[in-house]
This record gives C-alpha cells, sequence and structure tokens, in this order.
C-alpha cells in the first residue's frame, strides 16, 4: 500500500524545497498494525502553494491504529543505494521497537528502493547537484522527516546518517540512561573516532520528544543548526551528554575538507561563538590542518550568517566560562 502526496514547506520563501511524499509502506515487522479505515484523496491546488496553516501531514490520509513506538528515528540518504540496507537492518533489530522515516535527499541511484524494504516512511526530495552538507539547506532535509515523524507518538527522536550501523541495544541504553540522568539530548559514539563531552554526534543523536516539541520539533534553518540544539537545551538548564562507552559504527569516516571548515566557522558566527573560543577551535584545527584552519576562521570571520537571538548571550558566556575553568585546572 502506498500514497503520494506533494506539499510545500509551510510559508512559501524563495528557497523553498517541495517535499514528495511517494511511498507510505508498511511492512510485516513496522511498529503499525494493519487497521486501515480509509485511503482519502487530496486535491492541490495548481500553484502548489500553500498557507502555513495548510501544510500537509504525509500521514493524516491514512487511518490506522499505531503500537505508540518509543522511538521514532529519522534517517537521511543521498546515493547511498549500497550503505543503506545495513543501516536501516541494524535500526530495524533494535531490542525496542522503532519507527524509521528515511529522507531520500534526491539521490540518483536506487537508495529509495533500498530504504523501502527497511522503512516505515519514505520521503523522495528532488534532484539536486550541489553538496549541503553544513549548509541550512541540510536543515530542510531533516525536517521533512520530522514533519512525516510529528503525528506519531513517541518517547524519543534519534538521528541517523545513512552509512550508520548500530548494535541492538543502541536505542535501548541511551534510552534507559537519559531516563535515568533527566538527559534531554544525548549519543554515544562512532567507534575510532573523537567526541567531547557536550558535543553529541549529529548522527546517532537521540533527543526527548516532549522537549523536542517545547523548541518546534525542527531544526533551524541556519548555519550551525545540530550545535544549535545543544546550546538551546544547556541555556534552558537541561541535560546533554555523550556516553562514550556505547558505540556504533560508521561506514566512512568523517572528513574535514576545506569546504566544511569553512562552513563550520559560518556555524561558530551564527551561534555567536566568543571569539578566543572561535579562534582557540580553528588553531586546534590548524595544527593537523593549516588551511582548514584558516578556512574556518575565515568562515567566523565572514558576515553571512545571522545569529541565533534566543541563546547569544548564553554561548557567549558559557564559553568564557568553559575557557577560565580551564586555565584554573591548568593552573
Amino acid at each position: 500500500m502506498s500514497t503520494s502526496l506533494f506539499f510545500s514547506d509551510g510559508c512559501a520563501t524563495a528557497q523553498e524545497i517541495p517535499i514528495y511524499v511517494e511511498c507510505f509502506s508498511i511492512l510485516p515487522n513496522s511498529t503499525l498494525t494493519q487497521d486501515i479505515v480509509t485511503q482519502g484523496e487530496h486535491r492541490l491546488p495548481a500553484s502548489g502553494g500553500f498557507n502555513c496553516g495548510d501544510l500537509l501531514n504525509p500521514l493524516q490520509n491514512v487511518k490506522r491504529t499505531l503500537s505508540h513506538p518509543p522511538c521514532g528515528v529519522v534517517v537521511i540518504a543521498f546515493n547511498e543505494e549500497k550503505a543503506i540496507a545495513k543501516c536501516l537492518r541494524s535500526l530495524r533489530n533494535q531490542t525496542v521497537p522503532v519507527f524509521i522515516v528515511v529522507v531520500n535527499d534526491g539521490s540518483t541511484d536506487r537508495t529509495a528502493e533500498a530504504a523501502s524494504r527497511f522503512a516505515d516512511v519514505v520521503v523522495n526530495l528532488p534532484r539536486h547537484e550541489e553538496s549541503w552538507t553544513g549548509r541550512p539547506e541540510l536543515a530542510r532535509v531533516f525536517n521533512a522527516g520530522f514533519r512525516a515523524l510529528k503525528e506519531i507518538k513517541t518517547e524519543y527522536v534519534m538521528i541517523s546518517g545513512a552509512d550508520d550501523v548500530y548494535p541492538l541495544d543502541y536505542v535501548h541504553n541511551v534510552m534507559t540512561r537519559m531516563m535515568t540522568k533527566h538527559i534531554v539530548l544525548a549519543s554515544g559514539v562512532a567507534k575510532g573516532e573523537t567526541s567531547r563531552s557536550l558535543s553529541p554526534r549529529g548522527g546517532g543523536r537521540l533527543l526527548d520528544t516532549d522537549w523536542f516539541r517545547g523548541v518546534g520539533f525542527r531544526y533551524p534553518e541556519n548555519y550551525g543548526f545540530e550545535v544549535y540544539l545543544v546550546y538551546r537545551a544547556l541555556s534552558e538548564g537541561k541535560g546533554v551528554s555523550i556516553f562514550p562507552d556505547v558505540e556504533f559504527g560508521i561506514s566512512r569516516r568523517t572528513h574535514i575538507s576545506k569546504r566544511k571548515s569553512y562552513l563550520w566557522g559560518m556555524g561558530m558566527k551564527a551561534l555567536n561563538y566568543w571569539w578566543p573560543y572561535a579562534i582557540g577551535r580553528a588553531f586546534l584545527v590548524g595544527v593537523k590542518h593549516p588551511a582548514n584552519g584558516f578556512a574556518m576562521l575565515k568562515g567566523y570571520f565572514s558576515s553571512t550568517p545571522r545569529h541565533y537571538d534566543d541563546i547569544k548571550e548564553f554561548v557567549h558566556e558559557f564559553q568564557k566560562r568553559m575557557i577560565i575553568k580551564r586555565l584554573l585546572e591548568i593552573l
């Protein structure tokens, strides 16, 4: 069974991304029970446009009974035909039930077909040539998945890349610790890669659903959007953590290029990083890769990004306290 919709991204803008929900498939091992009552039909305006209040939920035209999976997962994928099956199989085999939404970000290979074997929902976006890694456009890709997940009742939302592979108890372990320690944002660590205690990875991170709904159930469409949620939680006095003993695998090591470093610097600017903190981060990157460090500084001192006004002052003061604390520890 499948249903096809087209809807726009709420308020129309020049940079709006149209979203095509082409496949809603109920799998034999899905967290949904097959109590299908009716399948409706939506007739859309010829222009394809909507006002903010007219945004259609891609699941609303199929009435069904949910078994309330404790965790919903959004997986984004671009030309991941070879890797995505392994990722989704590891998620489908978790010791707790998960509801899986895959956002196929305009792939030109058979990513969507491979995803449909395991996912509860596949969201197919229009094709594009340019990489959106580190850019605000990538936040919109995630948000397409969040919209598809929004009406599913879960306790946690997980975010994953298509090349991440998880042990069977990954979701259970992270969820249990978050519940016990009253944490709203956390992740394990990718094998072979370093992570800082207050920087949960973008892939493999879990969010408390109630808290996430309170901040909009979406990523802000700006540079540094993944780190924004970390500082937003900290600014509200919420718990954020990484669990170094909870590991998962990745098919490809994280590669930092000059372009990524530049966009990272723009993210630091948008987040209002204190300038000594930003320069220190760029210096540490530049020790191993001088060109990347210079690109990061160039991005930080650019004038393009707009600031996140709601955390602007907090980030500045928080980083000052962090540096003072480190200096005192050294002395």
